[in-house]
């Protein structure tokens, strides 16, 4: 598949995508529940499902060169346009419904921490006219946000992570490997989700330029999320007690409470403001992905697409409630686990014999 240079991005560019597509609200939330999975050792699951997450950004280029598009080209090339729409589209929905699941995360925030009287719709409006208007602008227009989600935050995150080492206890952190292969595998699971988001990867390859020399970068960029996770799991860890870390929804952000400073009383209000960057940064990747691929599947104009599934939000964001949410996050969270850790090994491996039958045919 051929796309014109114009609309094509620097490889370098790759680092800062998938950044973005890894690092949303759930870097807010997670370690309590990987706490919860193998205590304080949770962190070396973060570090395994980081590799595990390499070898899956490996398989992914290698799937996509063999089929020189994207994973539509790729279910069209081995199953045909019509019997190949059908995983296209499962893989397109997965798309919107991990971009509900993250908007509805953070309107949950909003709500708790700062406006708990403005309805849903409202925030969920708000927030997809600012994406609609990202990914209406094109490709290179959601990669311009994604580095600026990327350079913007990093000054406050320096601020997050060393205001608490003050009161830290690196003593929680002993002994270590002190839970069973079972609790760890449970952590990397859950760890698994929460970095997910290299799989935008299928649909955005195609507007790599020169992709050979992007693939550097894209492993690069895991690794430098991989690290973020594991360094706020450890400030976590070292500032909570394992009671205290049970009882607290969002460690991350709970620790915003701590910081004073003398011209800024309430720290969590800049980092949950600064916080609009890069979800709407992750909800215009993510969008932009599911509104392509079904632009190519049934042949229409993207930003159709794009205003339906942003309705569809909005009304969800008004609808769900609690429990619902935590079904929808469970849905999401199977999916990626399944399809793309489970799914797409198995197609490299059938497109791969697929591919040679046909050579040596």
């Amino acid at each position: 598949m051929q796309i014109n240079k114009r609309h094509q991005v620097s490889p370098y560019l790759v680092f800062f995508i998938i950044y973005n597509s890894q690092v949303g609200v759930g870097i807010l939330g997670f370690q309590r529940t990987i706490a919860a999975k193998a205590g304080y050792d949770a962190w070396i699951g973060v570090i395994i499902a980081g590799s595990f997450v390499q070898v899956f950004i490996w398989m992914m280029y290698k799937l996509l060169a063999k089929a020189d598009g994207d994973i539509v080209d790729v279910h069209s090339k081995m199953l045909g346009n019509l019997l190949g729409s059908v995983p296209s589209f499962v893989i397109m929905i997965y798309y919107w419904l991990a971009s509900v699941s993250v908007i509805l995360s953070f309107i949950e925030i909003i709500q708790v921490w700062m406006f708990p009287t403005l309805p849903s719709w409202i925030l969920c409006s708000l927030i997809l006219g600012l994406v609609y208007y990202c990914v209406s602008g094109g490709f290179r227009v959601v990669v311009g946000v994604s580095f600026l989600s990327f350079i913007i935050p990093q000054l406050l995150f320096i601020v997050l992570y060393l205001y608490p080492l003050k009161s830290a206890h690196f003593s929680n952190l002993l002994p270590i490997l002190n839970h069973s292969y079972k609790e760890l595998f449970d952590a990397v699971k859950s760890s698994m989700y929460t970095i997910a988001g290299t799989e935008t990867l299928l649909m955005f390859y195609p507007f790599i330029r020169e992709v050979k020399s992007s693939k550097k970068f894209a492993h690069l960029g895991v690794l430098f999320t991989t690290i973020l996770y594991t360094i706020s799991a450890i400030i976590s860890f070292t500032f909570y007690s394992e009671s205290q870390l049970k009882e607290t929804i969002w460690p991350e952000l709970s620790l915003t409470k701590v910081i004073r400073l003398s011209y800024l009383e309430r720290f969590e209000y800049l980092y949950i403001s600064m916080y609009i960057i890069i979800v709407s940064a992750l909800l215009s990747l993510l969008l932009w992905c599911s509104s392509r691929g079904l632009k190519r599947i049934f042949k229409k104009k993207q930003k159709y697409f794009l205003i339906v599934l942003s309705l569809l939000s909005v009304i969800l964001s008004q609808l769900i409630n609690e429990q619902i949410k935590e079904v929808l996050d469970k849905i999401v969270t199977q999916m990626n686990i399944w399809i793309f850790y489970g799914y797409i090994p198995v197609l490299l491996v059938l497109f791969t014999l697929l591919k040679r039958g046909k050579q040596n045919g």
